[in-house]
């Protein structure tokens, strides 16, 4: 906790901590949208719970990886399908053993300028229902000067039909509550914002992370098998090359505004 209160670029504030402990390991479902979330939300609980962290060799060469490491940290190259099967049995062996688990279920950073929280990967459902774990709703935010906590009640999965549904939902708390921190912050007005804001905003924020960059994070967010996007869908109508914000702003920009027509005239009917 000293490493990371030591590392970290701004103070940490709890808001609130609805979780009430039950005897029981606990899955922490947290949002994931700045470099120092992680350390920020680890610092709230307290007591130890492992991270499951994106493997980058240039993160083990850092103070905060070493805070991360003494900790406890379970790495997962995300681009290797047995590194992800095998970081999920270790999951499933640290919850077993009444440890606990910090999870991005986004799988990585949300960059998206309108999209409170991005679809969720449903591992965490299964590793928790596997073990008899909780899962607890987690959100995180810059606010001013303070890297701001909000932790949830206990979410209950078998609460809900099925597992689609059980995911569904649990995206929807996450969203409530970064929504709660996005109403704290100082308010700014659209006129004084330029049309590179979030662009300039991302880059700024990944430019602390030498060995991370935009496309990347963008390349692993989560979707489900087979999904396409509106923009996707748009571009392929248009005959124009879909390309990710990260490689090519302009075409973004202009994918993002037929999507913008494409919604106006959904809504006039």
């Amino acid at each position: 906790m000293g490493i990371f209160k030591f590392s970290l670029k701004h103070k940490i504030k709890l808001h609130r901590n609805s979780f009430k402990p039950n005897g029981k390991p606990t899955v922490f479902a947290m949002t994931h949208v700045f470099k120092d979330d992680i350390a920020s939300v680890l610092y709230c609980l307290r007591n130890s719970a492992h991270a499951l962290g994106a493997y980058h060799e240039g993160l083990t060469k850092t103070i905060d990886g070493v805070g991360v490491f003494l900790n406890g940290v379970i790495w997962v190259d995300r681009s290797d399908k047995t590194s992800r099967t095998e970081s999920m049995e270790k999951v499933k062996t640290v919850l077993s053993r009444g440890g606990d688990i910090l999870i991005a279920p986004e799988a990585a950073w949300n960059l998206s300028p309108n999209v409170i929280v991005q679809k969720l990967w449903w591992g965490l459902i299964e590793a928790a229902a596997s073990t008899g774990a909780n899962i607890v709703p987690v959100a995180v935010d810059i606010v001013g000067d303070y890297y701001s906590v909000i932790i949830g009640e206990n979410f209950i999965p078998s609460q809900y039909p099925d597992k689609a549904t059980a995911i569904a939902e649990l995206r929807n708390a996450l969203a409530t509550m970064a929504w709660e921190l996005i109403e704290l912050k100082p308010k700014s007005k659209r006129a004084e914002m330029t049309d590179d804001y979030w662009v300039d905003f991302t880059q700024s924020e990944l430019a602390r992370v030498p060995y991370m960059d935009m496309a990347t994070e963008e390349s692993f967010m989560f979707r489900p098998k087979g999904e396409i996007s509106l923009g996707e869908l748009l571009a392929d109508m248009h005959g124009i090359e879909h390309r990710s914000m990260a490689v090519d702003y302009e075409q973004h920009r202009r994918i993002m505004r037929l999507c913008d027509d494409w919604n106006r005239l959904v809504s006039l009917y």
